[in-house]
């Protein structure tokens, strides 16, 4: 295996191109006009705090976004905020999907999931998908790739132990990641034996998208890396925005019907696509925020073709209908 210090040297081709004025058909199951990822992310636990090692507290996506990080000691306030989200918001959360029978993708850092332990099998027994959020909610920037390597061996360590699933995760989203962590995600699957289904780090499109294994610089057979695209403007966190974010639960569920409007005419015209809704168990899981989800989901309820699909059933259905070629790589799908 290459040294570790030469994945910081990867960067992939920025594809800016991608399906252009063509773009495909996915054919979603039962002819759905759109396809739904909720994606909640668990993250409480994770966070910055010096009891973990750390300099100070954490700062990033937090009511008072922009309290300074408390170095040296703790912050009681910002905990607590944390707290909240593992006490009260994901239970809420997981509450309103049962109710309407839709299944998220749970976006999880494995130190979150270690500190509510109960929660990791049952969610899995509903019926939602654990995917990689890294073992610790931390930038990986900071770290060299050799620890950042061996956080994600930690998170899938983690995530098998605490799920109960020796095939979890199929999925990646590290997001506040090195340029280093598609190789190493892509490199550790392969490690563990793990079925490596998509990277979710990415932006970029309505779509799901290939991009060329970046195992292959190593000599290791193309076999591509999907791509399932997330959300940042469909996202809860910017409650916490100062200046550019939701005022109210009612701002959030319009800019959500909004979005799925124009995705779902789309989808009638025969261009179908894919909305990611990003939440967090600390903002939208207080009470006056999650209004507006359950709103959105009652919306959705009532229209025909939606199909509400975790990421790695997307994933799936990608895979079989347009498997991965150096053609479908550089964006085209036939």
């Amino acid at each position: 295996m290459p040294s570790a210090t030469k994945y910081s040297e990867y960067l992939p081709e920025r594809p800016l191109v991608g399906y252009g004025m063509d773009q495909p058909d996915p054919h979603w199951p039962g002819g759905a006009k759109i396809a739904v990822s909720f994606v909640i992310n668990w993250e409480e636990g994770g966070e910055r705090n010096i009891l973990e090692g750390d300099s100070g507290s954490e700062t990033f996506i937090i009511e008072h976004l922009t309290r300074p990080s408390r170095i040296g000691g703790r912050d009681d306030m910002t905990e607590s905020e944390f707290e909240y989200g593992g006490r009260a918001g994901l239970p809420r959360l997981m509450r309103l999907f049962k109710k309407y029978n839709f299944k998220s993708t749970i976006y999880t850092v494995a130190a979150a999931l270690e500190r509510a332990p109960y929660l990791g099998p049952m969610l899995v027994a509903q019926g939602h998908e654990i995917a990689s959020h890294g073992d610790r909610w931390i930038n990986s920037m900071a770290m060299s790739p050799e620890e950042e390597e061996e956080h994600m061996h930690q998170a899938i360590d983690r995530l098998q132990k605490y799920t109960g699933d020796p095939n979890v995760p199929r999925g990646w989203m590290i997001g506040r990641r090195s340029n280093a962590s598609p190789r190493l995600y892509c490199r550790a699957a392969k490690e563990r034996g793990l079925e490596f289904l998509y990277s979710s780090d990415s932006y970029g499109d309505d779509l799901p998208y290939w991009l060329e294994s970046p195992l292959a610089s190593e000599g290791e057979p193309d076999e591509g890396m999907l791509v399932i695209p997330y959300s940042l403007d469909c996202n809860d966190f910017r409650f916490v925005v100062p200046g550019s974010g939701w005022s109210s639960g009612e701002d959030f569920y319009n800019h959500l019907v909004d979005t799925f409007d124009v995705l779902y005419e789309e989808g009638l015209e025969g261009r179908a696509k894919m909305m990611s809704v990003g939440l967090h168990n600390r903002c939208v899981g207080r009470p006056g925020r999650l209004a507006a989800v359950e709103k959105f989901m009652q919306y959705i309820s009532t229209k025909e073709g939606v199909w509400v699909a975790r990421r790695d059933e997307i994933a799936r259905h990608w895979r079989e209908k347009f498997p991965y070629t150096v053609e479908r790589c550089q964006g085209r799908m036939l």
